[in-house]
């Protein structure tokens, strides 16, 4: 059905909207006027609890620096140098002034410590070769700026060092980033001699500063070698900044994609376990060709979703950088395996003898699009897909798998005819941005209703195509693509929230994720600088409707304001509302967007077939306009607000312009409720 369709209907039922006439008007000055009429009785579908997940990547800080807690960049000294031998991010100590001829520096690819090259053909790995030339007390070194400390914290670190015959002396510290700065915290390490070994330190600063420096200072007459250098404070939780954990975990992600996105189709999972110090690191070819670390790999992953409650998803790779099936069969077998399995053995001396018992698993990551390694059509990625689930469910037959799907609906249809049989879920993924919009705004707060239809379409399509067969789709990367600060305003928490009211909507769609979590680009909800962090007005809604998802949708009619769009079409509902209610029927959640730049919604709403407490609280996400946006200056121009309403059977309330609300209402006897809801056909 066409968006301009939409005003010629006069309500909205069982989720389609449908509009008065009368109240078409899109100019009147002061509050123009709606109604919601909610049938608490009448439950029009079940809604998923894994629909509100999260995803994130390896795209540049996504991982490194934005979600682990490493503060040291470089540490495995692999990146080019510069002309004095000193990889990016480290500098000579004290600085470059004077010449040093007790001091000399080479990139060495010959000795470093050993790692483990499973998957990679190059040889990547490196230390930094050190000749000290004189033991004559001069301070000499290397250091690494831009470290952020908190005073009484304390930071545990250690470095690998090799050395040549003689015995060096190692000062570590932690100081101001300027020649002759400050010294807040130091330790001595003696007797460093011999082959590669781990040292230890501990370091408690007595100040915080936002922009430290870590200084190793050298002595001794000889030469040694550096290599994996590590420096974690001591509030990381399992490897992950606290900060950063900590937002994460607000949001109650259900699930957690990773290692991708694009990257998915450039990473092989070896990379990342065993010890954290014998990892590589490889270079990511998905995005800029950065360095990446293997730090953070499928143990570490999956620990971060326990952690946090939330089932692991993980994408495969398929047929990207020399990928294989029998590659990712290995992958389901390290992770659930038994301990008597070849992989699940190597999981066990990993550290882990249990079972991770992931339960869902991607096979490929937008192979449609060229920009991906293992680009094919889709009859090829059909035929993939077939091998690849069959040798992944030989490992674990309880697996569910997750096919790539499209908004293209010839691919959706070749996959689902060749693949279907043994397809769990379809991955679709939404962007909509400035391009998209052609200079009207309107387009964007309107464009989550095509996907309604689409989401329609597509579930036809599967019916006929894959009778008997339950299909879901995961909407496991979606969000707007705007430049940066419009990405983070008030306009985009608009269209994040519409949107997600379409997935409750939705029968079909059991599964989504914002792209991203962390970082990565500026669609990232948790934005971390090295030093600090703030999120995303999409953070605030995702946490919003997750924290209030319910159990069954109920029927809810809404009349409302209309607008036009260039793009979208005419007669558009300025007020998108979904309603739900909890598992035990103590609970309606009445979840209300508010797309009006300019007009606050004075709604009148009715609720039938279930008696409300006198009270209730409504939660808004608001800000001074729409382009007000969250930033590290202002992390808080889109906020949160609380407060408690008067409710009943009937009551007005009061939606701000450019707002998303979620008022919760408490149901009075809820027992007699839930014997008398009855479910009803949504179509």
């Amino acid at each position: 059905m066409s968006l301009a369709l939409w005003s010629s209907f006069s309500f909205v039922l069982c989720g389609l909207y449908l509009t008065w006439p009368a109240l078409r008007a899109q100019h009147q000055p002061g509050p123009a006027v709606a109604a919601v009429e909610i049938d608490a009785d009448r439950v029009e579908g079940q809604i998923s609890p894994v629909l509100y997940g999260q995803f994130d990547e390896f795209m540049f800080e996504g991982v490194k620096r934005g979600l682990t807690a490493e503060l040291i960049r470089d540490r495995s000294f692999d990146e080019a140098p510069n002309a004095i031998g000193l990889p990016r991010y480290w500098e000579r100590e004290p600085d470059d002034r004077n010449d040093d001829p007790g001091l000399h520096f080479h990139w060495d690819d010959a000795v470093y410590y050993p790692t483990r090259h499973e998957f990679m053909s190059e040889r990547t790995e490196h230390s930094l070769r050190v000749n000290l030339g004189e033991d004559d007390g001069q301070r000499r070194g290397i250091r690494q700026g831009g470290i952020p400390i908190r005073q009484g914290l304390p930071y545990h670190g250690y470095l690998w060092i090799k050395t040549d015959v003689f015995k060096a002396r190692i000062h570590v510290a932690l100081e101001a980033d300027r020649t002759g700065g400050e010294t807040y915290s130091s330790a001595e390490i003696s007797d460093v001699f011999g082959d590669w070994k781990k040292y230890d330190f501990t370091l408690t600063p007595s100040k915080s500063d936002a922009l430290a420096k870590i200084v190793i200072l050298l002595s001794g007459k000889g030469r040694l070698w550096l290599d994996q250098v590590s420096m974690l404070p001591g509030d990381a939780m399992d490897g992950v900044r606290s900060d950063v954990f900590q937002k994460i975990k607000a949001l109650r992600p259900a699930f957690i994609r990773w290692p991708g996105g694009n990257v998915a189709q450039d990473y092989h999972w070896m990379w990342g376990i065993g010890p954290r110090d014998q990892r590589l690191t490889w270079t990511n070819l998905s995005w800029g060709n950065e360095p990446e670390p293997s730090d953070f790999g499928t143990d570490e992953f999956v620990r971060l979703c326990r952690n946090v409650s939330a089932e692991p998803s993980i994408t495969v790779n398929v047929e990207g950088r020399g990928a294989t099936a029998t590659e990712a069969a290995a992958w389901v077998e390290y992770a659930n395996g038994p301990v008597s399995s070849r992989q699940g053995a190597m999981r066990a001396a990993n550290g882990n003898s249990n079972a991770f018992k992931v339960k869902y698993w991607e096979v490929g990551n937008e192979i449609w699009g060229d920009w991906v390694h293992g680009h094919s059509d889709a009859n090829t990625y059909a035929q993939n897909f077939e091998r690849y689930a069959a040798a992944m469910s030989g490992v674990d037959p309880s697996i569910q798998l997750i096919a790539v799907g499209d908004n293209n609906m010839d691919w959706n249809r070749t996959v689902l005819r060749l693949a279907g049989p043994h397809i769990d879920y379809l991955a679709i993924h939404h962007y909509y941005g400035t391009r998209d919009m052609m200079g009207d705004p309107s387009n964007l707060m309107a464009h989550p209703l095509s996907y309604e239809r689409f989401y329609k379409q597509l579930g036809d399509l599967i019916h006929d195509l894959v009778p008997g067969r339950t299909i879901k789709l995961a909407i496991n990367e979606w969000n707007t693509s705007s430049p940066v600060p419009r990405q983070h305003s008030m306009e985009s928490a608009l269209y994040a929230a519409r949107l997600m009211n379409v997935f409750e909507r939705s029968d079909i769609v059991a599964m989504s994720a914002v792209s991203d979590m962390v970082n990565g680009w500026s669609g990232g909800m948790v934005q971390a600088s090295h030093d600090n962090l703030f999120v995303t007005p999409t953070y605030l809604v995702n946490e919003l409707y997750n924290r209030h998802l319910g159990a069954q949708r109920i029927t809810a009619r809404v009349s409302s304001p209309t607008f036009d769009a260039t793009r979208e079409g005419k007669g558009v509902p300025y007020l998108d509302v979904v309603v739900s209610r909890t598992a035990d029927g103590k609970h309606i959640f009445i979840k209300a967007v508010n797309t009006d730049p300019q007009r606050e919604l004075r709604t009148s709403v009715h609720i039938a077939g279930a008696q409300v407490s006198s009270s209730a609280v409504i939660e808004t996400i608001n800000a001074d306009s729409m382009t007000s946006a969250n930033s590290f200056a202002t992390p808080n121009a889109v906020s949160l607000q609380q407060k408690t309403i008067k409710v009943g059977p009937h009551f007005l309330v009061d939606f701000p312009q450019h707002s998303v609300s979620v008022i919760t209402l408490n149901i009075l006897s809820p027992t007699a409720f839930r014997r008398s809801t009855a479910v009803v056909n949504s179509d």
